[in-house]
């Protein structure tokens, strides 16, 4: 993974399980594909996650993939939902061109990425391999999420952007877009330039995203380059134990 690789794991079954709880959940409360209720779309995402059961297949699939739960500590998980692009507007629901390092700082992070209907070119995740190890000016020095929160805690304007963001144009030419199946499961680093591929098809997208830190890899200075990172903190506690949910500290005692 700290070498730029992009991993798929191919019919991962547990993965499968919690996809078809995803289906049944999109079909009740988002209707038939290409109908979709958008405004369910919040709803969808708090059933889904917070489901123990898919908990359990979520950590079964990382566990299936190698992850060990006692040494590995992990985000919560996040359903995407990317409608088909209107004329003339802004995707919804999509991120653009980013490493998720800019933020979190976290070089040992791992990303793995499911999607729960299937997918195509113009419906997908897309990487730039150009950059994994080639800098980009970006605005992550400035980007503080602590500091965005107590803003918009006491009412004060706040246009700051979701993740840090390229502050010069990205060069797309080799442009990677992964196509993979319901219950596959991608793994890369985070530290891999990607961003949402703007939905021009007629169907939406989604896919469910996770992130891990491995105990092991921060212990042995693992990690992927950190070539343009310049975030303020280190947010450790983003990451929780598998475990018992304890906060990952970087001097964490744990065996």
């Amino acid at each position: 993974m700290f070498g730029g690789d992009l991993v798929v794991f191919k019919e991962v079954p547990p993965l499968r399980e919690a996809v078809e709880i995803g289906e049944r959940l999109m079909r009740e409360l988002l209707g038939p594909p290409g109908e979709e209720d958008v405004g369910a779309v919040e709803e969808l995402q708090r059933r889904f996650c917070g489901d123990p059961e898919v908990m359990r297949l979520l950590r079964a699939t990382l566990e299936h993939a190698g992850v060990a739960p006692g040494r590995t500590y992990w985000d919560s998980p996040f359903l995407r939902f990317v409608p088909p692009l209107e004329e003339g507007s802004e995707q919804v629901g999509g991120i653009g061109w980013h490493r998720d390092t800019w933020s979190s700082n976290v070089l040992q992070q791992i990303n793995w990425w499911m999607t729960i209907r299937p997918l195509s070119t113009d419906r997908t995740l897309a990487f730039s391999p150009t950059y994994w190890d080639r800098a980009i000016e970006n605005t992550s020095a400035g980007w503080d999420l602590a500091a965005m929160r107590e803003r918009r805690r006491a009412g004060e304007p706040d246009d700051s952007p979701i993740v840090p963001a390229p502050s010069e144009p990205v060069d797309t030419s080799a442009e990677l877009r992964v196509v993979i199946e319901p219950g596959d499961l991608l793994c890369f680093s985070g530290a891999h330039m990607h961003a949402t591929v703007p939905n021009v098809s007629d169907s939406a997208r989604c896919s469910v995203e996770l992130r891990t830190v491995s105990l092991e890899d921060l212990d042995h200075g693992r990690g992927a380059p950190d070539l343009d990172g310049r975030a303020p903190v280190v947010p450790y506690e983003w990451f929780r134990s598998m475990v018992d949910g304890a906060p990952l500290t970087r001097d964490d005692p744990r065996p």
